[in-house]
């Protein structure tokens, strides 16, 4: 699709970071006890949604909360752990779209921080290093994704139309809040946290185009 604007989601899209996020988030889980938790409930329960969203996934599947601090603990951990082992995802394509005049912007849950790290070490800072490029958390407190105001908000700063985006995701939140924008979404799947078939067919369940790979991913943008 030849959109006006792509808009990324930044973690399993752009970086392999969620499946690094799992890792830790289940290393923490266990130290605190709660030793039945596997990297798939974790992608399930907190992949995609807020810190609060999270929480309350975790409640509803446990029947007790997370342990204090743990959302701001593992933030504060994942900078140096993306610095030493983050991988990219799709800095070709970016970079391919960025070549031919593509109009990008990134919108995510994640910290703002964070995000930065993330296209750094990916190699394509310089892509989204204009102004109202990146936008994350901070910018919509408590209105984070299923809700659309983050897509929104970044297709008015672009004075993009939302029906003239398309968004990257490879979560479910992600989806319901581009459809909820009433934008384009395509489902990436090549991060190492979408493997899982239960995963794959979720996001499947959305009735949206899926790619696997980053020329896949570019042949749809493109």
């Amino acid at each position: 699709m030849a959109a006006d604007l792509i808009i990324w989601d930044c973690d399993g899209c752009l970086v392999d970071s969620e499946a690094l996020l799992k890792t830790a988030e289940v290393e923490a889980l266990h130290a605190a006890g709660f030793l039945q938790v596997t990297r798939d409930d974790c992608n399930r329960l907190f992949s995609g949604y807020s810190p609060e969203a999270g929480a309350k996934n975790f409640l509803n599947e446990f029947g007790k909360p997370v342990p204090d601090n743990f959302f701001k603990d593992q933030i504060e951990g994942s900078i140096e752990l993306f610095r030493n082992r983050l991988t990219q995802l799709n800095a070709k394509t970016v970079l391919a779209l960025h070549a031919a005049g593509r109009k990008q912007v990134v919108a995510s849950g994640s910290p703002r921080d964070r995000v930065l790290v993330c296209l750094e070490v990916a190699g394509i800072d310089h892509v989204f290093a204009g102004k109202d490029q990146v936008f994350t958390r901070e910018d919509v407190p408590g209105r984070g994704k299923p809700q659309p105001d983050i897509f929104l908000m970044a297709a008015a700063a672009a004075g993009v139309d939302p029906s003239q985006c398309v968004v990257v995701e490879d979560s479910t939140s992600g989806v319901m809040a581009a459809q909820a924008a009433k934008m384009e979404v395509v489902g990436f799947l090549g991060g190492g946290h979408a493997q899982a078939e239960w995963y794959r067919e979720k996001l499947a369940s959305y009735k949206i185009p899926l790619t696997y790979t980053d020329s896949e991913l570019l042949k749809y943008l493109s």
